[in-house]
């Protein structure tokens, strides 16, 4: 699941391209276009439902969507179906994770990017809020109070019923464009909450799917976002022995963990007022800096190895009640991920949250350094968002024999291998494969694309050799400002470059 943000794309990642003329894919008008981070021209189509599936009128909706051709002129007929994560992502927003993660599959199958309703490019609930650091002066309750004033002006603003954007009808619209389309039967790939929207799309539709790769799984059990705290204490303790079993790591950060936790107590609820120069502007900026946000921030950073390598410098200096490493990675990383937050509300505040008891809350939040920091976001703004009924999907049989591939990271902080294994159980024809030393989404990493294209080109999971994932190996930790020293087990990565990707 992809952490609410404050910023957003600004500009849309459809751009037609004017003199190419018109293609017709079924019984759909198509257009050639560039989509944001990938490179090459695609297609791209629109189209109009019901914002009411259910009564079939008054207000529309156009529901915007990319295909990756296929490079074979022989191309198979079942494209892959990428569902996007979040929720509240768009899948045409992220076509250059696409690009990476599926260059083998789309050598002979389409790729179809659909932006389902109130994301991305399709009528997308988004909310504008508050980049006025001078209200990290004011006390968490105040802090929250101003966010739920602004998700109901939010309200008064858009031009939509946000009951009418769970999951169930965003499918129920998916399936409508494929089959006009003409693509009878689909391979899907779900990651993070994307996982949950293939599993339930092929509850729904049972009969069009050929295969499911699921990649970070958010099964209903998994109810968002309860179980994040004790995940991400997970992937921390394990950032803490892995700091530990290596040599240089262990000698530039001895007490790693003894630090981490100082500084906890340090910030308190309360927080302490800090001074750093803006990013942008260089002008010096004041605000308080309390446990929450400092844990939340953490949170953030373990999705991702290649950042959550610098956890030992921003602990070392936030120790020293310096925060300048810790500012700089939340500055590079706001807005990276466009987030619809009205349809992440829409989901979350109707399918997920819900289902979450206080007696639940309460246990949870004692078992991690997130306590309920990352839950109260939610439950702050639910408090005011209006809420669907649960989907009826929900209370039915969701098991199927389809053949499914489930990816887990082993370090990833919110969707880890135990809900994988929970995912295999309602999938009695899968393969769950967890990748060492990989965070939050396994597709673009190591060997993962060859399998995840033997796999949808087989449709069966008997024949994969996971080996290959074994060489997946954590970058090495960065120890100093110029860069990471390289390990015994990472010694080609002493220019500090990303690894694994």
């Amino acid at each position: 699941m992809t952490l609410i943000t404050t910023a957003f794309l600004a500009i849309s990642p459809l751009i037609l391209s004017a003199a190419a003329a018109p293609v017709i894919v079924g019984d759909l008008e198509l257009e050639y276009c560039h989509l944001s981070g990938y490179s090459q021209e695609v297609l791209c189509g629109v189209h109009t439902v019901y914002e009411d599936r259910r009564q079939q009128q008054g207000r529309t909706i156009d529901i915007q969507f990319g295909i990756i051709p296929a490079v074979a002129i022989d191309k198979e007929d079942d494209p892959l179906v990428f569902f996007a994560g979040g929720p509240g992502q768009g899948s045409t927003e992220v076509a250059g994770f696409a690009d990476v993660a599926f260059e083998d599959i789309a050598e002979n199958r389409d790729i179809v990017l659909i932006d389902q309703r109130g994301m991305g490019t399709s009528h997308p609930l988004d909310c504008e809020t508050s980049d006025d650091i001078s209200l990290l002066l004011l006390s968490e309750e105040e802090r929250a109070r101003i966010a739920r004033e602004e998700l109901q002006t939010c309200l008064g603003q858009l031009d939509a019923d946000v009951t009418k954007y769970t999951q169930d009808l965003a499918n129920e619209d998916i399936h409508e464009i494929l089959l006009a389309l003409g693509y009878e039967q689909v391979n899907l790939y779900g990651g993070s909450w994307g996982t949950r929207s293939a599993l339930l799309y092929n509850a729904q539709f049972p009969q069009h799917v050929r295969s499911m790769i699921l990649d970070g799984s958010a099964p209903p059990a998994n109810t968002v976002p309860l179980y994040a705290n004790a995940d991400a204490e997970r992937s921390l303790q394990a950032l803490f022995r892995d700091c530990a079993a290596d040599a240089i790591c262990q000698a530039a950060f001895p007490e790693l963990e003894r630090n981490f936790n100082a500084v906890l107590d340090t910030l308190g609820d309360e927080g302490i007022e800090v001074s750093l120069a803006d990013a942008t502007s260089g002008e010096e900026i004041t605000f308080r800096l309390t446990r929450n946000i400092f844990a939340n921030g953490i949170l953030a950073i373990l999705y991702s190895p290649q950042v959550s390598r610098l956890i030992p410098i921003i602990v070392r200096q936030s120790a020293a009640n310096d925060f300048r490493a810790l500012s700089a990675v939340m500055d590079a990383m706001n807005g990276s991920v466009g987030i619809s937050v009205g349809a992440q509300m829409s989901v979350l505040c109707a399918e997920d949250y819900p289902r979450i008891s206080q007696q639940e809350i309460a246990s949870e939040a004692e078992k991690g350094f997130v306590g309920s920091a990352f839950i109260d976001v939610f439950a702050n703004a639910c408090s005011v968002w209006p809420q669907a009924p649960l989907p009826e999907i929900y209370s039915q049989d969701l098991s199927s024999q389809v053949p499914t591939l489930i990816l887990s990271g082993a370090i990833d902080p919110i969707t880890p291998a135990r809900w994988g294994d929970r995912m295999a159980e309602l999938l009695t024809n899968s393969l769950h494969l967890v990748a060492p030393n990989t965070g939050h989404n396994v597709a673009p990493f190591g060997c993962a694309p060859e399998l995840m294209a033997q796999f949808v080109s087989e449709a069966s999971v008997a024949n994969l050799d996971s080996s290959c994932l074994d060489a997946l190996t954590r970058p090495s930790f960065f120890v100093n400002a110029s860069g990471p020293t390289p390990s015994s087990a990472d010694e080609d990565d002493a220019d500090g470059s990303i690894a694994n990707d």
